[in-house]
């Protein structure tokens, strides 16, 4: 066996033990980064024992028993929160939906979407601290750095001379996926990569141009967008903020001129056809305005949802030629698989997630400056963390990816961060995370 495949193993087992005897916390960092690594799908988990397939099962479990074990240390500030209420409602919705295609049909994304919806509910009680929310990022970010660095060996499976599928998380092993996944953690690398010590600024900058780099190799044109989109955010959002204004608009000039130095012909000709509505699907060209009209045609036809799962099945019936196809929406496949009231839960779910930030920046305001500038920017972060995944979402349906559900539970983490934020007094004291921001001043 390998030495990198004793190493994951005996991690692995380290962050079990941790999460049950010290904090659950360590079940979830080691939940999260293995699925993003996802490694059955790189060369040493091939050398893994088959009851390392389960891995999110032993990691939840280890979580579930720390929360028992060590429940004094959760901090959860509030029993249930309205967010965490439209999450539950719009599981409740994917699994309605059984009820209102043509036939009775449960599928196996409806198990996944209530796993999915128990994980996050034990989340919201462990990231409840600065420390957590910080230590969260922070290994996304670090675990980020790995599939960007083996795309750039040339990992995975190329079309055209672009990244297409085979290597990346385990719920985003497709280029665009992958893209979307590395372009909202953009954002998050820069405020760190602006407030950190020098260990922290050289972790961002190699995480970020590597992860700079796998966007630009996987020539995904709605992650092209959704980025653009994102720096355009970035500017009309900056005159909230009293720190780091300048060293933002710097930042953005230098990846700026970064990614484009990473640019070849090919990519320009593949962004250049973002007014086409022909998009290249494994072996034939089909269009995405096409597979959007079957969607709202299927709506049409069972208003209620097809049932979770089912477009595929049915689309075929309404254009041969995307039979098996998915809708390479978000939007669209929730309105026509879960119906128009799926659809309203979940944009509903995604306002709660802003409307959630600018209260976190109403309420950091009375905090002492360097912690809340700590909330300032992880909000400011945030919001144009979502709004580039909400834009590459028109381009790829992330329904049931997981981190999806994750990144619209991130504000949540955050505020109850901020709830729990400790007295004035408790604050001059503090080390860590607010040193990691300290040398800002300023905010309202």
């Amino acid at each position: 066996m390998p030495l990198t495949t004793i190493a994951y193993l005996c991690l692995s087992g380290l962050a079990f033990v941790a999460s049950v005897l010290i904090h659950p916390e360590w079940g979830l960092y080691a939940y999260l980064s293995t699925y993003n690594i996802s490694p059955f799908q790189q060369w040493w988990g091939a050398f893994l024992p088959d009851f390392a397939k389960r891995y999110n099962m032993f990691f939840v479990i280890a979580m579930a028993a720390g929360m028992v074990l060590q429940y004094r240390k959760l901090k959860c500030p509030e029993v249930f929160s309205t967010h965490e209420g439209l999450l539950v409602v719009f599981i409740m919705m994917c699994w309605v939906s059984s009820l209102t295609g043509p036939t009775f049909h449960v599928d196996e994304l409806q198990w996944k979407m209530l796993k999915i919806g128990t994980v996050l509910l034990m989340a919201t009680r462990i990231i409840t601290t600065r420390e957590r929310f910080e230590r969260t990022l922070l290994a996304l970010i670090a675990v980020g750095g790995y599939p960007g660095y083996a795309l750039h060996s040339g990992a995975g499976g190329w079309i055209g001379g672009r990244f297409d599928r085979g290597f990346g998380g385990s719920d985003f092993a497709e280029g665009n996926f992958l893209a979307a996944h590395f372009a909202w953690l953009l954002p998050l690398a820069g405020v760190r990569f602006l407030a950190g010590d020098k260990k922290m600024k050289a972790l961002c900058a190699v995480s970020g141009a590597l992860m700079v780099n796998a966007v630009i190799i996987t020539r995904s044109r709605g992650a092209f967008l959704a980025l653009a989109l994102g720096a355009a955010a970035t500017l009309w959002y900056l005159p909230r903020l009293r720190v780091y204004r300048k060293q933002i608009i710097v930042g953005l000039v230098v990846g700026l001129v970064g990614a484009l130095s990473l640019t070849d012909r090919a990519f320009w000709e593949r962004m250049s056809t973002l007014e086409s509505d022909k998009v290249e699907e494994d072996a034939s060209a089909q269009s995405r305005l096409e597979a959007w009209k079957v969607a709202l045609r299927m709506w049409g036809d069972y208003p209620l949802g097809v049932g979770v799962g089912r477009y595929k099945d049915h689309a075929g019936h309404y254009n041969p030629n995307l039979a098996g196809r998915d809708t390479h929406n978000t939007y669209l496949r929730c309105l026509a698989e879960t119906g128009a009231q799926g659809l309203v839960v979940l944009l509903l779910l995604i306002f709660s997630s802003l409307k959630m930030l600018r209260k976190i920046e109403r309420q950091a305001a009375v905090l002492e400056d360097r912690v809340a500038t700590f909330y300032f920017m992880n909000a400011f972060a945030l919001r144009i963390s979502l709004i580039i995944y909400l834009t590459a979402a028109f381009f790829i349906s992330s329904v049931y990816i997981e981190e999806f559900y994750w990144f619209l539970m991130f504000p949540l983490f955050l505020m109850r961060a901020l709830k729990n934020e400790k007295t004035g007094e408790e604050i001059s004291q503090s080390t860590d995370v607010t040193r990691f921001f300290e040398g800002a001043r300023g905010i309202r």
